[in-house]
């Protein structure tokens, strides 16, 4: 039988260990501190946000505190600045952050700098981590450039494969059929709640992600679903659920995943035992993980399906494209595409149609307004049958009041209101402003389109602002990026929307429900939802207006 190691050889194992330890932390404090110290020096003639003092956490504690309102709070911080900026834990190189409203400047690392800048570095930052967890290598979490692990190729070849989708062609036939079949599914759904219960109120915002998520389910996935009459929703629960937690876990874990970020081996680091026993101890990341599982095997069932459809050749979705490409990805690789699409093409535009019938129930003339409109160019009055909103009937030039309408929507309520890149050098901005490797710079198109300087009476809800219509530089108007990584899916996002609000339009009238108006305010996602209880545990998601059937 073996002895076991005794009292002196176990002393000498635990100090050992414990230098080693010592000396890991006191490199890793002194590396961190000289490449902050280096980025502190590079941004010193550059303003600072407009926030109390910073201590040792830095705004993190701000951040927590405003989560609520986070939004707002990110416009106030950094109005009157073309650049500022903030930073994180004392220390932390990965905690500096660059605000930039200066259209210029977004426009240089969005496109005229695009490989200098890219999706943040996941083993070393907590967000880009539990989105990777979420969405793998999926479009919206690769990284482009050439400090990419694969230089971007991944980014690049899905951008490829999907650009397909997004013709021209796809749109006036596949795509219209699609929306136009389930925007009248909607419409039936209204009647007969209107039926059952005259000015009962139904919750819009559920339908709207309902009505994306079965468009999404025909387009990218070649599945038919009608979750909008009643057909289970658990893919679109655990997207929602996923996706809310990871926020919650995120901000709330922030001070103590930082401050243990310094520990040694094992204990510290990113993906260190302290981390994993507070991730496996919070009841929020538990709830994230459990949902990510149900997303994962329905993703895999519709993988499996297309590959096994022995009519896969004649299939026109997204899905089947990549299941065919000549790159023989795997189920893996598949599945961190079906759930990226997921978001790009339900939650975005569900939040668009969601804010853009609060702004009409709430402004009663624009809504009369753009019903005109509609009555106008959509309905015949000398023939039996409506004529169908199509892609040239939809347009500016047909209906601009509808345009303007959109995008005044966009303007106060973005459906993506922040985003960011990392920069992977040092690095000027055109008014001067320095960019220390590893800074983060942050666009925010909330604050950009409640900006006075810009818009006049930004608060108001004026569509007479784009009539006519002058289309804006993306670099000036960043709701859908700019640049290589502009999004594919924005002309599908905007007819879609137009189709569906013009639909409804011409059958209903809409009114906020009483008592509603106080409590709308927007959730803690990465997209931004509707809400009307934003809740200690889970937020409520509702938007509940009254829709009436309008006269003949």
């Amino acid at each position: 039988m073996a002895s076991l190691p005794d009292a002196r050889i176990l002393r000498k194992i635990f100090k050992a260990y414990g230098l080693l330890s010592l000396t890991q932390v006191v490199v890793q404090f002194i590396l961190d501190r000289l490449r902050t110290r280096r980025m502190y020096r590079m941004l010193r003639g550059v303003p600072m946000a407009a926030m109390p003092p910073l201590g040792f956490m830095g705004n993190i504690p701000h951040m927590v505190q405003q989560l609520r309102r986070i939004h707002a709070f990110r416009d106030e911080i950094s109005r009157g600045f073309g650049v500022c900026w903030t930073r994180g834990i004392l220390g932390d190189d990965q905690s500096v952050f660059l605000l930039v409203r200066d259209p210029a400047c977004i426009r240089h690392f969005l496109k005229d700098a695009f490989a200098k800048y890219t999706k943040p570095f996941q083993n070393r930052d907590i967000m880009a981590m539990y989105f990777h967890e979420w969405l793998g290598d999926g479009i919206f979490s690769a990284r482009h450039g050439p400090t990419a692990p694969d230089g971007g190729r991944l980014w690049s070849i899905q951008r490829k494969i999907a650009a397909h989708i997004f013709s021209r062609t796809n749109f006036t036939n596949f795509m219209q059929d699609v929306f136009q079949s389930k925007a009248d599914r909607l419409c039936a759904v209204l009647s007969e709640a209107s039926l059952k219960s005259k000015g009962q109120a139904v919750d819009m915002q559920s339908l709207f992600f309902k009505f994306t998520m079965d468009s999404v389910m025909s387009i990218f996935f070649g599945e038919k679903t009608d979750l909008i009459g009643g057909q289970s929703n658990l893919y679109g629960q655990a997207f929602d659920e996923a996706h809310e937690c990871l926020i919650r876990y995120v901000f709330s874990s922030l001070p103590f995943n930082k401050v243990t970020s310094f520990l040694p081996w094992p204990f510290g680091g990113w993906n260190g035992l302290s981390w994993r026993l507070h991730a496996a101890l919070s009841p929020t990341c538990r709830r994230f993980r459990a949902a990510r599982q149900t997303l994962d095997a329905e993703a895999y069932r519709l993988i499996r399906n297309c590959r096994a459809d022995p009519n896969l050749s004649q299939r026109r979705d997204l899905l089947a494209l990549f299941v065919q490409s000549k790159e023989n990805f795997s189920d893996g690789f598949l599945r961190d595409v079906v759930l990226s699409f997921v978001i790009a093409g339900r939650d975005t535009t569900a939040c668009l149609l969601s804010w853009m019938f609060y702004a009409l129930a709430t402004n009663p003339d624009v809504q009369a307004e753009l019903c005109r409109e509609v009555d106008e160019k959509l309905v015949r009055k000398d023939q039996d049958q409506d004529q169908l909103p199509g892609w040239r009937s939809l347009s500016h030039t047909e209906m601009p009041f509808l345009h303007g309408v959109l995008y005044e929507t966009l303007r106060l309520w973005p459906p993506v209101p922040v985003d960011l890149k990392q920069a992977t050098e040092d690095d000027v901005l055109p008014d001067g402003t320095p960019v220390p490797r590893n800074a983060k710079v942050v666009f925010i198109p909330y604050a950009m389109g409640r900006d006075p300087a810009n818009y006049p009476d930004p608060e108001a809800f004026r569509p007479q602002r784009w009539i006519p219509f002058v289309a804006p530089a993306p670099h000036e108007f960043p709701v859908f990026q700019a640049g290589p990584r502009i999004c594919l899916g924005m002309d599908m996002a905007i007819f879609e929307a137009k189709l569906v609000a013009a639909t409804l339009l011409r059958r209903f009238r809409f009114e906020l429900q009483e008592g509603q108006a106080e409590l709308i305010t927007y959730g803690y996602k990465l997209t931004m939802n509707v809400c009307n209880d934003l809740g200690q545990e889970k937020e409520s998601d509702h938007l509940w207006l009254v829709a009436t059937p309008r006269g003949p």
